[in-house]
């Protein structure tokens, strides 16, 4: 369910934020429910389902790793590369060529590969659940205690490399060390949740203790600047999620988790008690959607892309600029919610093609072309670009 959520607030942000629109209601609530849960959510989940995982050798953590870096790198090359090589033919204008080197961007998916790499060795190693919690926890202070504090390469494509690891003037959204501390809390709890035998009890705690904590600490957060700590709900605040933030976002998501756990269980006795009728329980549909989008999060996450940066681009193209008012933007995230359902869909019943799923030859080909192109990609736009595309300065977008 929290996954479900997450997903499916993404898609809007994603779409108001790269397609335009103006200030309006729907936007705020969405923009502050991905502040205070977000990318950081889905690290949290996805740190969970490595614990709970049936493959959890680091051999399998590397494979895994390598196929979600393949599948970034893909979806790079089709978002961002790809429309605006095509644009910047056509057009000439810098900001299209600035932005087909995007394919080299610290995005959640190369996060996430690269995440796996670093809990295989810790596996390795034979870490313990409590000490990747506690390394995650340290990388994310030090990440924190450098920024600002050391010289970014002169090179980009280096600022770029070093920027999957920490923040740097390059691309560098979700680095390993301000994330990293997610995933292995995630780990950690996936590890000792099964362990509780009265999880009713645990959320009640949760919900009595830990909600209390949290909504005092967003109350002075928002509303007190604390001393060493960012702005909150500014861009460095959510790049760089430093210590007490991060632990605010664990506990946060915590807090969904139990009351998602509650009306979960509520459905469940709802539907225990109508086992005597032959209707379907309303809380059984509206589970069996959660559960799709839950299960295929990837597909939405990778698809939803396709139709969003690629219109970014021929609106920038064609109009010079983005929309504007909010009701376009949500008609059109709307739209790609429903048109990546029939397109999940149609793969799934016909077509049956993942990029993951390829075997033998065919993937060693496709894996290759991916990397391939990916250098020949960075080979054609590096020396003709005069100012880099960034978070830091909103990738040149005209608005």
């Amino acid at each position: 369910m929290l996954k479900a959520l997450c997903i499916v607030c993404m898609i809007l942000l994603h779409t108001y934020d790269d397609i335009g629109c103006d200030e309006n209601l729907i936007y705020t609530a969405i923009d502050w429910v991905c502040a205070f849960l977000g990318a950081a959510a889905f690290m949290l989940c996805m740190g969970m389902g490595m614990r709970l995982s049936r493959h959890q050798q680091p051999g399998d953590y590397v494979m895994r790793g390598f196929e979600l870096l393949t599948v970034g790198q893909f979806l790079n090359l089709l978002r961002n590369t790809l429309p605006n090589l095509i644009a910047y033919w056509i057009k000439g204008d810098q900001i299209f060529i600035a932005n087909s080197l995007l394919v080299l961007q610290a995005d959640i998916l190369s996060f996430a590969g690269i995440a796996f790499f670093l809990l295989a060795l810790l596996k390795k190693v034979k870490c313990p659940d409590g000490a990747i919690l506690g390394i995650g926890i340290g990388m994310n202070l030090l990440g924190y205690a450098i920024y600002g504090h050391i010289a970014y390469p002169k090179n980009f494509l280096v600022s770029q490399l070093l920027g999957y690891f920490v923040v740097t003037d390059a691309e560098s959204f979700f680095q390993l060390f301000s994330y990293f501390v997610f995933v292995a809390a995630g780990y950690f709890i996936g590890g000792w949740y099964p362990r509780i035998r009265d999880k009713k009890a645990l959320s009640d705690r949760i919900l009595m203790i830990i909600l209390p904590v949290c909504v005092i600490y967003y109350a002075l957060r928002c509303t007190v600047g604390l001393p060493l700590l960012p702005e909150f709900y500014s861009m460095e605040q959510y790049i760089m999620q430093p210590g007490p933030d991060a632990i605010a976002t664990i506990l946060a998501s915590l807090i969904v988790l139990a009351v998602f756990y509650r009306i979960g269980n509520q459905g469940k006795t709802r539907q225990s008690a109508r086992t005597h009728t032959t209707s379907e329980p309303a809380s059984g549909g509206f589970m069996k959607l959660v559960n799709y989008f839950s299960s295929n999060i990837n597909q939405y996450y990778c698809i939803s892309y396709m139709f969003i940066l690629p219109m970014q681009t021929i609106l920038l193209a064609v109009r010079g600029e983005l929309l504007s008012g909010w009701v376009p933007a949500t008609l059109y995230g709307f739209f790609v919610i429903i048109a990546c359902y029939f397109i999940i869909e149609w793969n799934n019943k016909h077509l049956h093609w993942h990029i993951v799923t390829l075997q033998g030859t065919k993937r060693l080909v496709v894996f290759t072309g991916i990397w391939v192109l990916t250098i020949a990609a960075v080979a054609y736009a590096y020396p003709r670009i005069q100012e880099y595309a960034t978070y830091w300065n909103d990738y040149l977008l005209i608005r």
